[in-house]
């Protein structure tokens, strides 16, 4: 099954390059791009706003990437709407396996599940 969706890759300095004002007072000769506290409230901030619309997303931590995907085409929606910075990407259902701390939409029983 495939997943649309965004990534934020707290490893790849680039993410700077699509996010630029929130890493104006961040200082890449020093700090680690996840000690970025604006990226981190931009991603907790606008996730939190896409859990309160809706429930059929999958959302965790791949390594160093945060993930935010749905195959509903609703869900979507709402991701693109509230993350118009980032472009929508693909993921594989199978990729999410390795997800840590992460937050599942479980269609039969309608609510999330942690694994």
């Amino acid at each position: 099954m495939e997943l649309q969706g965004i990534t934020i890759d707290f490893n790849d300095k680039r993410t700077c390059g699509l996010l630029p004002e929130l890493c104006l007072d961040w200082d890449e000769r020093y700090d680690e791009l996840d000690d970025n506290q604006e990226l981190i409230d931009y991603w907790e901030s606008n996730l939190k706003k896409v859990t309160d619309k809706t429930k059929k997303i999958v959302s965790g931590n791949i390594e160093a990437k945060s993930i935010l995907y749905s195959a509903d085409e609703e869900a979507i929606q709402i991701i693109r709407d509230n993350f118009p910075e980032i472009k929508i990407g693909t993921i594989l259902y199978s990729e999410v396996n390795h997800c840590d701390h992460c937050l599942d939409y479980d269609y039969l029983n309608k609510d999330f599940k942690r694994r």
